[in-house]
């Protein structure tokens, strides 16, 4: 790894990402990717001045088959003729596997600069294609095949902190039973919201057994609640694996702003969440790919800069939701009983398998 003070941090973008459409009136346009760049070295220009923009290069089909079955992807190549549809959310317009294929060469690329240079940045997290499926929003699945790469050219921990308020249960269904992949998802209780995974119960099997983490969020959780389950699961997880990378992956659907999810992080938490792993990857000097593409309603962008602010550690005065959302007293108290609940439950059924529980 190089020294993070004589760089600027890479950025995988292409304005070919655009193509990643799901069409009018869907929650998921590509103008954000371009939008957000725009914004960024707009508002923020001495943060735009320290990244590296680099432009990836469309993963090509043999490595999309490290995530995905021969005959899933041809199938997705066939719906993308007739505009047909993977799931009822999910549609093949012309021209979105072309994106889809440039995303996951820019998480590739974002996974191995950060292996070389210490961090790197991109637009990613299409956590919800599995084996031979594709699902909300998800065509390929880009971290599933960037780990995979790692994993082929001689790595032995990845660990994948899934951040996203959907439960990725696209990458938890490619590495259920694989011991070197570490997969911690962090989401809202999918008793309560899509794709219905994720419960405390799904550890994993075989050999991966212990190595897949859901941690299920009540609804209406804010910093507080996170950053316990954080500090009482995820870091000590961290520490005893020992990752050789670490992928962070999720957008701003964590907001309480968001129009599809159900989760309380306030901006500024969002920026400590994100904020918290990279200042715990530095400190080890273990290398994190960090990547952002979810997100919906009217605040997407602002989350994707607060977490580009936690990440970085660099001062950005960002625009704070007019609308504030209160928890009464009573209210917190429950939420922090639910998780409570959650927490010792979730040590309970890992204790098997980590002696820090």
């Amino acid at each position: 790894m190089t020294d993070e003070s004589s760089r600027r941090t890479p950025l995988f973008y292409h304005e070919d990402f655009a193509g990643y459409d799901f069409g009018a009136n869907h929650p998921f346009r590509g103008d954000r990717f371009k939008r957000f760049i725009s914004e960024l070295e707009t508002r923020f220009p001495s943060v735009f001045q320290s990244l590296d923009i680099r432009h990836p290069e469309p993963a090509p089909i043999e490595l999309l088959e490290k995530a995905h079955t021969r005959a899933y992807i041809e199938r997705v190549y066939l719906l993308e003729k007739r505009r047909g549809f993977l799931s009822v959310d999910t549609q093949i317009l012309p021209g979105s596997i072309d994106a889809a294929r440039l995303i996951v060469g820019g998480t590739v690329a974002a996974a191995k600069a950060a292996i070389e240079e210490g961090i790197a940045l991109g637009f990613g997290g299409l956590h919800h294609a599995g084996p031979d499926y594709g699902e909300g929003f998800c065509i390929f699945n880009d971290i599933a095949v960037a780990a995979k790469v790692l994993l082929d050219e001689g790595l032995e921990r990845v660990m994948l902190i899934d951040t996203d308020a959907h439960q990725g249960n696209g990458t938890m269904d490619i590495f259920y039973n694989d011991p070197r992949v570490l997969f911690v998802s962090i989401h809202q209780d999918p008793a309560t919201i899509y794709p219905g995974r994720g419960f405390v119960g799904e550890i994993g099997s075989g050999d991966g057994a212990g190595f897949t983490v859901n941690i299920p969020m009540p609804m209406l959780a804010g910093g507080r609640l996170y950053h316990r389950a954080m500090e009482e699961i995820v870091f000590p997880l961290l520490d005893a694996f020992n990752p050789q990378i670490i992928i962070r992956y999720g957008g701003s659907d964590p907001l309480y702003t968001d129009t599809l999810t159900n989760l309380g992080l306030e901006m500024d938490q969002l920026t400590e969440l994100t904020g918290s792993i990279a200042t715990l990857a530095r400190e080890r000097r273990t290398p994190l790919a960090d990547l952002f593409l979810s997100g919906y309603g009217p605040y997407v962008l602002e989350g994707w800069l607060a977490i580009i602010k936690g990440t970085l550690g660099v001062e950005m005065e960002l625009r704070e939701p007019e609308e504030k959302r209160y928890l009464a007293d009573e209210k917190m108290k429950e939420l922090e009983e639910r998780l409570d609940e959650t927490l010792e439950r979730l040590k309970y059924v890992l204790e098997p398998y980590w002696k820090i529980f």
